[in-house]
């Protein structure tokens, strides 16, 4: 299954000018945990509501820090057509809770989450046991493309 069918589309995003409290009161005014900083109409960053715990727990001040200031490390972005195994190895690999989803001329599209991988997830598991359900008693079709080949 691909990301693309389950990724947030309606991304809150913000501008590296904006200060980190704004930020943070963007994300809890929408529900979000996170927001991607654009730059140029292109995603640059991505901050979260844990970037704004991590800059008060080391006694910054949300309103004096800009996104820009605080977001510095390198963007990873994902495709809308990366399996949902992939994005949760890419996620698990490098710590992300949120992943940005771009297109192939670099436009935002939108974000996954960890709660779209739990979806995207549970989705997968549950037309796997219907399918071994239609399959008949003692039929089970197999669990991953590798155990095809096996």
């Amino acid at each position: 299954m691909e990301i693309a069918s389950l990724i947030t589309r309606a991304v809150l995003t913000v501008e590296k000018q904006d200060t980190l409290l704004d930020a943070a009161i963007w994300m809890m005014e929408r529900g979000v945990g996170s927001a991607v900083v654009m730059t140029d109409g292109r995603p640059t960053g991505c901050i979260t509501d844990r970037d704004a715990l991590r800059a008060i727990a080391q006694g910054l001040k949300p309103e004096d820090v800009t996104v820009g200031q605080f977001v510095n490390r390198k963007l990873t972005k994902a495709p809308a057509d990366l399996e949902v195994t992939e994005a949760a190895r890419l996620m698990r690999d490098k710590g992300f809770r949120h992943l940005v989803v771009v297109d192939g001329d670099e436009q935002l599209v939108g974000v996954f989450s960890m709660r779209d991988l739990v979806v995207g997830l549970l989705q997968e598991r549950t037309e796997r046991a219907q399918a071994d359900d239609r399959a008949g008693p003692g039929r089970q079709l197999p669990l991953t493309e590798a155990e095809i080949g096996e």
